[in-house]
């Protein structure tokens, strides 16, 4: 029989495991109904009924429950069905089967993870350590494991430690810290040397600075390196703490006898004995390896042995006056950073903080002159790559001897080491003094010198030279018309070879000059209005220019761009002058001075159709798209368009017709990233497939868009950035905003934003 219905029992303890799970599809018709599935068959009919319909009816109850009612609607919906089944005897015993299934598929479920992080542990380290059972208690009650379950799965595994020298774990572990030492760029030899202590340290010395190193890493942003590091200090404690330590030295001076046995066979076959230089460079090594004395010389020792020959071993050498606590943490890391590791030496001084319960005066000192080591060594990491990336192999050479010789054991941002790096720029530099010296003189050299620059960008001796030559002029230049009413500048290229490029520019006819542009192309779309009297083509390679070439002296005529239903009439009104869209929040700000007479309003041109020139009257202004909804005088606000290019207008309307205003168009495109001063560079990650952009800079503040009145604005292209090597700054350039652009028409158009990725600001 069942107890009496208690809808308080029946909420605290049925519906809220149900909604904790997720709701009805994470339970099933025995649990919903709170009715034993053991008892499914031998319950009489009419007392589960009484069950059935003493939940319904406490259902309809909670129907606007706060918590409940959601999961209470949904189990509401299937009550008809499932009441018809539990309430026959044929569909009860149906539904307990399915259900005793599904719960048997569930606790496999619930189990798995739990299982397999077991099996991994026992796999790394031949147990379960004693300092992981907290962190898979916490992953059992995620998964609603309870603590008798947890218990239970825990005793069927072996804890880490006894023997300590399962080849499983001795194998991870040299796995471990062959990755780490490959992550840091300096190899880590031994457990040993990942807590930077002798081997013959004691037990308890050890398991201090394995805490110590515990609560500094798990501090660190989780990723790969914070993951091996805490696995092999895990392993630390299963095999220095819990284990015998002699039995891990044992394994490892196995490893290092290997290691050494070549090096003493060629040496005997040579010299037909160990000469006692080779016997001390040995135990030297074998040293580093990670041995305490007694077992490097023995390694030694049963090398010769095995090759037959005497072997007289060096004396030990005398071991200093030690210093305990702290203290001796501090003279570490000193010593590590007068050796170029600060890495190795911020790791003794978290560990000093630690032992010291506090960051104690010297402490601090040192932590000061880590961290500004540690400081400088990222601004040369960010140089490094950035020259790597332009080619710049004499600046990146110069960067990565410095991070060699002040810190080596400080790996790049993706884990680069800066001695292979090193060796790759000066593997490329010798290639290119080698080509360089194998080039003859005339046109051929031109061509070495080339080939040159574009293996190396900043080779001194091939720039020089190149600089020196003189660089042919474009030829040919005239003018055609294009379509929309813009005009094509065209001409011959430059009879010199390499990455030559041109600038054009406008003449008018008071003799000003506008620039169009820049290509490496041999044509150029001028879309400007007015009239012009010729076009100049300035070619330049590296920086070093070109006469110039002109155009035909004879006026060249604009012809008259297409717009939609304009009319030639003279303008009834003065045009608006300006027109800047701003962002704000998701809305665009489109701001004009309010005309004196008549009244103003924006329109969003439709998509590929260019805005009339200023002045145009527009005798239907519907042709120019939806108006923007207004909110003052001078403001209208639109939603924040989502397309590349959007174009918008501001017209003057006296009567029906109106009169073409300012134009603005707010551009969205992939930004510009990684902006960060380098010394007298400016340098970012350019966007795919972008070519210009516009850098506008203001002393006092973040510039507000591309045509911020207070800053200053300048267009850099791609190809000239490459040359220089990123933009060049002198002093403190102030606070930098970089806007990515793109061409359409032949007008250049600016992204509306920056976002933080492509700002500097000083200091």
């Amino acid at each position: 029989m069942l107890p009496p219905f208690d809808g308080n029992g029946y909420r605290k303890r049925v519906l809220a495991a149900i909604e904790a799970r997720g709701g009805p599809g994470e339970s099933d018709p025995f649990e919903v109904y709170d009715l034993p599935v053991e008892a499914a068959e031998s319950l009489p009919d009419d007392v589960v009924a009484r069950q059935v319909d003493a939940v319904w009816a406490f259902w309809q109850k909670q129907r606007d429950h706060p918590k409940y009612r959601g999961l209470v609607t949904a189990l509401l919906a299937s009550h008809d069905a499932l009441a018809a089944q539990l309430r026959s005897p044929g569909g009860r015993r149906w539904l307990a089967e399915q259900t005793r299934e599904e719960r048997a598929r569930r606790d496999a479920a619930r189990f798995a993870e739990l299982d397999a992080a077991l099996q991994r542990l026992v796999e790394r380290f031949g147990g379960v350590p004693a300092d992981k059972v907290d962190g898979l208690r916490g992953l059992a009650a995620a998964a609603g494991v309870d603590e008798a379950a947890f218990t239970e799965r825990l005793r069927r595994h072996p804890a880490a430690g006894g023997t300590g020298a399962d080849p499983a774990v001795l194998r991870q572990v040299r796995d471990g810290l062959a990755e780490l030492g490959r992550i840091e760029g300096a190899p880590v030899r031994s457990l040993h040397a990942l807590l930077e202590l002798p081997p013959d340290a004691d037990r308890e010395t050890v398991r201090r600075r394995r805490e110590a190193l515990l609560q500094v890493n798990r501090q660190r942003r989780p990723d790969r390196r914070r993951a091996l590091v805490d696995d092999l200090l895990a392993a630390a404690g299963a095999l220095l703490v819990d284990g015998d330590p002699a039995l891990y030295l044992d394994a490892l001076a196995a490893d290092v006898r290997e290691a050494l046995r070549p090096r003493v066979a060629a040496a005997v076959l040579v010299e037909d004995r160990l000469a006692p230089g080779d016997v001390e460079l040995l135990v030297r090594e074998a040293q580093a390896a990670g041995l305490d004395p007694g077992r490097a010389a023995a390694v030694v020792r049963d090398l010769a042995a095995e090759a037959d020959t005497p072997v007289e071993l060096p004396p030990p050498a005398p071991r200093g006056p030690g210093r305990d606590g702290w203290q001796a943490e501090v003279s570490a890391a000193r010593a590590a950073l007068r050796a170029g590791r600060p890495a190795a030496a911020h790791r003794h001084l978290d560990a000093a903080t630690a032992a010291a319960g506090g960051v104690q005066p010297p402490i601090r000192v040192v932590r000061d002159e880590v961290a500004e080591v540690l400081a400088r060594s990222d601004a040369a990491w960010r140089g490094v790559l950035s020259a790597l990336a332009a080619r710049r192999h004499s600046a990146a050479a110069a960067a990565l001897e410095g991070l060699v010789s002040t810190a080596a054991d400080v790996p790049g941002p993706g884990g680069e080491s800066a001695e292979d790096l090193l060796r790759t720029s000066r593997s490329a530099l010798a290639a290119a003094d080698a080509a360089l010296a194998a080039a003859g003189p005339g046109a051929g050299r031109e061509r070495a010198l080339l080939a040159v620059l574009d293996a190396v960008a900043d080779h001194p001796v091939a720039r020089a030279e190149l600089t020196a030559l003189p660089v042919a002029p474009a030829t040919g230049v005239h003018v055609v018309p294009a379509t929309g009413g813009a005009r094509e500048v065209r001409w011959a290229a430059s009879a010199s070879p390499g990455p030559v490029e041109y600038r054009v520019l406008r003449l008018r006819p008071d003799g000003t000059r506008e620039v169009v542009g820049s290509t490496r192309g041999t044509a150029l779309e001028d879309g400007g209005y007015g009239e012009v009297t010729g076009h100049v083509v300035l070619a330049s390679r590296l920086g070093v220019h070109a006469a110039e070439a002109v155009s035909g002296a004879a006026p060249v005529r604009p012809v008259a761009r297409a717009a939609p239903a304009v009319s030639p009439a003279a303008p009834p009104v003065p045009p608006v002058a300006s027109l800047t869209a701003v962002p704000h929040g998701r809305r665009l700000r489109l701001l004009f001075p309010a005309p004196a007479d008549g009244t103003a309003e924006v329109r969003r041109l439709p998509a590929g159709t260019s805005p009339p020139a200023p002045g145009t009257v527009v005798p239907d202004p519907d042709t120019l798209g939806a108006p923007v909804p207004p909110i003052s005088p001078g403001l209208a606000v639109d939603a924040r368009p989502s397309m590349p290019v959007t174009e918008y207008v501001v017209l003057t309307r006296s009567g029906p017709a109106a009169v073409a205003g300012a134009s603005a168009a707010w551009v969205v495109l992939p930004p510009v990233t990684g902006a960060a001063r380098d010394g007298d560079r400016l340098r970012w990650t350019w966007p795919e497939g972008c070519t210009e952009v516009v850098v506008a800079v203001r002393p006092d503040a973040p510039p507000e868009g591309p045509d911020d009145p207070a800053a200053t604005r300048r267009k850099v292209t791609n190809s000239r950035y490459d040359i220089d090597g990123g933009l060049p700054v002198d002093g403190a350039p102030g606070h930098v905003a970089v806007f990515a652009c793109t061409r359409a028409g032949g007008r250049l158009l600016v992204a509306g934003e920056a976002p933080p990725g492509a700002r500097v600001s000083p200091g």
